[in-house]
C-alpha cells in the first residue's frame, strides 16, 4: 500500500502526466500487435501461393520483434509449467477433444450439468 500512498502524495499534474504516458504506451503496444496481425491477414489473402507464404513467414521469423519473442517464451514457459504440474495429463485423461486430430464433422454437446 505504500506505493499507492506515494502516488497519491504526488502533485495532480505529475499524476496526470504519468497517466497520459501509460495510456500512450498501452495504445502503442496494442497498435503494434494489431498492425502485425492485420499485415499478416492481408498478405495471406493477397498471396495464396504456399511458396510465397512460406518465404513471408521465414522472413518474418528471422526479423521477429521483441514482443513476438516474449510471447513465444511465455507460451513455452506456460507449457513447461503445465506439463510439470501434470495439467496436460489431466486434460488428456478427461477426454478433452483435440480439434486438430478430430475433424470428423461430428457435433458435440457442451458439458453443462443436467440440473440447470
Amino acid at each position: 500500500m505504500s506505493l499507492l500512498n506515494d502516488i497519491r502524495k504526488q502533485p495532480r499534474h505529475v499524476r496526470e502526466i504519468m497517466f497520459g504516458l501509460c495510456v500512450i504506451i498501452t495504445v502503442f503496444f496494442i497498435g503494434m500487435i494489431w498492425f502485425r496481425s492485420f499485415e499478416e491477414n492481408v498478405f495471406v489473402m493477397l498471396n495464396t501461393d504456399e511458396n510465397i507464404q512460406a518465404k513471408f513467414y521465414a522472413e518474418r521469423e528471422k526479423n521477429a520483434p521483441i514482443y513476438a519473442n516474449l510471447t513465444k517464451a511465455m507460451g513455452e514457459l506456460r507449457a513447461a509449467i503445465y506439463s510439470t504440474l501434470g495439467f496436460i495429463d489431466d486434460y488428456s485423461s478427461k477426454g478433452v477433444i483435440n480439434i486438430e486430430s478430430d475433424l470428423s464433422g461430428k457435433a458435440y454437446k457442451l458439458p453443462i450439468s443436467e440440473d440447470k
